[in-house]
């Protein structure tokens, strides 16, 4: 769902109406409760949309694309640090490799058009022990925050990243309402600790209601990649959606018909040919310089 700004700070008026619901407390941690409700502090997050899986075919961005600069801050050289929600996350070992080769390619060499931006690293996940199922995105900052203090994670700063991936059977609730493999695939988002900004991701597991809308590669894994791809390309060119003022969220690179780098080619698959000499499926990016949704 590729809100306009106007629609985020409408949202954002009124989540903060948003009565407070009843919290189902988590056995494994106390202090991470099992919230479906919308968060009421305020965030706002840019959503990759379930889309038609017929739809997903045409390699070509909509007429007039186009992203400008607004100033906001970008991820230079991105550092990405993933958390597996728990040992039932697929895929961890590709997902691992993905954001080392992928951030190490020439997909990223492409996003030297936007202020230059170049390439970037990633680490083995980190994965965690949480047996929550229903999530709301206020919880995810707290248990960010958690492993931040226990040191599981490093601190936040201008070019970390932190994408979560989860297990099947678990959904996440974004801060307007919606809810993960229902109205969207993955989304990212950003808040404020101790005056540092914290880039995040959520990415669900991609079966279940996720399987079609996210992409239509026969492979699980590889829309897993295509969508893991889509936050964090976006996530890199326009880091700061969630510092929400009565102006809006400070942009950075984006068009304000068709949204972020990665929505004007949403569910759009190509290839990269990773720093480590995986080939990688990736979702297709938008280049100024091309006029067209690439892979390089």
């Amino acid at each position: 769902m590729t809100s306009s700004r106007l629609f985020q700070v409408l949202a954002l008026s009124s989540s903060l109406l948003t009565s407070a619901c009843a919290l189902d407390v988590d056995p494994a941690d106390p202090t991470v409760t099992d919230e479906a409700a919308p968060a009421d502090d305020g965030t706002v997050v840019h959503m990759m949309p379930l889309s038609d899986s017929s739809k997903l075919t045409a390699d070509a961005a909509p007429a007039g694309a186009h992203l400008t600069y607004f100033g906001g801050p970008v991820l230079t050289h991105v550092s990405v640090h993933p958390v597996f929600w728990n040992a039932n996350t697929q895929f961890q070992a590709n997902i691992s490799a993905f954001y080392k080769g992928v951030t190490n390619s020439t997909l990223f060499d492409l996003l030297n058009q936007y202020s230059g931006i170049g390439r970037g690293t990633g680490v083995n996940g980190f994965v965690d022990n949480r047996t929550t199922t229903r999530l709301s995105d206020a919880a995810l900052h707290t248990e960010l925050n958690r492993l931040f203090t226990a040191g599981s994670l490093p601190a936040p700063n201008a070019s970390n990243y932190y994408p979560i991936h989860f297990p099947a059977g678990v959904s996440i609730t974004a801060p307007d309402g919606s809810r993960s493999c229902v109205q969207f695939c993955a989304y990212h988002g950003t808040y404020v600790r101790n005056g540092v900004n914290v880039n995040y991701g959520v990415i669900p597991d991609q079966g279940g209601g996720c399987a079609g809308g996210c992409g239509n590669n026969a492979q699980r894994v590889n829309n897993m990649d295509s969508v893991a791809s889509h936050e964090l390309v976006e996530a890199v060119t326009d880091p700061a959606v969630g510092l929400a003022t009565v102006f809006g969220p400070p942009l950075a690179w984006y068009d304000q018909t068709n949204g972020e780098i990665g929505d004007i080619c949403n569910g759009q698959q190509g290839t990269t040919l990773g720093g480590d000499g995986v080939t990688y499926t990736i979702q297709l990016e938008f280049s100024n310089n091309a006029n067209n949704c690439v892979a390089r």
